[in-house]
């Protein structure tokens, strides 16, 4: 679990900073009440003058739940919430008096306060890997991240979730629910693994130690042979050249222009890729 409160720690980030945009990958949807939430992002948005990105998900570790003693309801309940409160979002952004009533939430006449700065409201990401729940990201975000599946709440121990041909299919689905709205949407991706180095199978073998180790850690035993890393989509390694022809590869073949970082990496990992691929 992340020690810091994300949008506390992000208004301390804001007040360090002028350019840098604020996120969160993601926020757990049953951990806050929309209208409560609402307001502490339009207030993150005003005082950090317009740079907030909304992140926000399903929520998927059943641990999380019972530690706290939260239900954990079924995937179908918790996405067809998520739902609605983007919904609610969206309409308590807009500044004024907003009414809903749907099978989770309902709200009268409230307005939210205060006004982001970005109109018609900061730009909203969903994260996920199921297609019910992609489905809702096409329809309701801006910004769609997909993400390896977790059923039942637990790490999955298929491989074939890292492959190209699974985010093809993922692409697919967010296209199919998305409709006309498809090509209003930014698709990202969460990368597994980067490393900009001249010993690409060594950096390989390093990196395979350390994720087969960490699935051992949560009770996964994940048979994957070097190539289904070696052909993801979210596993870059090799030169600088390399990495970045992987990435406009990638982007010409499934759309994918948004990148997140891996889990615990250092933000300097992705410097010369970022320099590189944004042309500075």
């Amino acid at each position: 679990m992340i020690p810091f409160a994300p949008l506390v720690a992000l208004q301390a980030v804001a007040d360090a900073t002028t350019t840098i945009r604020l996120s969160q990958t993601v926020l757990d949807q049953d951990f806050r009440h929309p209208a409560v939430l609402a307001k502490e992002l339009a207030t993150l948005d005003v005082l950090s003058g317009g740079r907030l990105q909304v992140g926000i998900g399903a929520g998927w570790m059943r641990e999380e739940y019972e530690q706290a003693g939260i239900a954990f309801a079924k995937a179908s309940v918790r996405i067809e919430r998520l739902e609605e409160v983007v919904i609610v979002l969206k309409g308590l952004f807009a500044g004024e008096p907003f009414s809903f009533s749907g099978t989770h939430l309902a709200i009268r006449e409230l307005a939210g306060t205060p006004r982001p700065v970005q109109q018609p409201r900061p730009p909203i990401m969903i994260g996920g890997g199921g297609r019910k729940l992609l489905g809702a990201a096409a329809r309701q975000a801006d910004i769609v991240q997909i993400m390896p599946s977790i059923p039942r709440g637990t790490l999955t121990s298929s491989a074939h979730q890292f492959t190209t041909e699974a985010y093809e299919e993922k692409v697919g689905w967010i296209r199919e629910a998305a409709g006309d709205r498809f090509e209003e949407i930014e698709l990202g991706a969460q990368f597994l693994h980067v490393a900009v180095t001249t010993d690409r199978e060594r950096a390989y073998d390093e990196f395979m130690e350390r994720f087969v180790a960490l699935q051992r850690s949560v009770g996964s035993e994940l048979t994957v042979s070097k190539s289904t890393f070696l052909s993801s989509p979210v596993v870059a390694v090799g030169s600088l050249d390399e990495v970045s022809a992987q990435l406009e590869e990638t982007r010409a073949r499934l759309g994918i222009s948004y990148w997140s970082s891996a889990v615990g990496a250092h933000p300097a990992q992705l410097a010369p890729v970022i320099e590189r691929l944004s042309g500075r």
